[in-house]
């Protein structure tokens, strides 16, 4: 991120930070995003975007599997505690995210561009659930930083609703 694009994203996050101020934080439903996310099982489900649904897929099991497991590349410190944190609690008092949905997590696999939806589906399902089951220590997220597991819980609900903005399922 250029010095430029960095002053005008941390004025508006302060702006609206300061909105918001205390706000009620959105509380996570991974059941529900798990019911919705099997209902999509055997459908045709396509995307809008850049990437295909089951790149979509991929790209959000991969973002729950680098919080059990460490992203590769992690944002400065500096970032993590200004830019990261503003956003992240801007996402949790609105109880939505909006970020670009064609960029990949710095330093992860590229996506398997043959792997059919079903099995990207089926293989975000099985993170989620490995999510929610999950009992050890958390890895620091690689935007945002140190991230309770409640935190983290409402971050990928909100990154993946985000993301099935561009789907139609037919």
């Amino acid at each position: 991120m250029d010095r430029r694009k960095f002053l005008v994203s941390a004025a508006v996050l302060s702006v609206v930070g300061f909105s918001v101020g205390k706000a009620a934080t959105a509380q996570a439903d991974l059941s529900k995003l798990l019911s919705d996310l099997e209902a999509m099982q055997g459908k045709n489900v396509s995307s809008t975007g850049l990437w295909t649904a089951s790149e979509v897929f991929q790209h959000c099991a991969a973002s729950i599997q680098g919080s059990m497991q460490g992203y590769p590349v992690h944002k400065s410190a500096v970032f993590q505690a200004t830019v990261g944190k503003a956003a992240l609690t801007v996402f949790q008092a609105v109880g939505a995210m909006r970020h670009s949905l064609s960029e990949p997590i710095p330093g992860m696999p590229a996506f398997d561009a043959q792997l059919p939806f079903a099995q990207a589906l089926t293989q975000l399902i099985a993170s989620l659930q490995a999510f929610i089951e999950f009992k050890g220590a958390l890895k620091p997220h690689f935007a945002y930083g140190e991230l309770s597991h409640a935190d983290y819980a409402l971050a990928h609900q909100l990154h993946i609703r985000n993301h099935l903005t561009e789907f139609v399922i037919g």
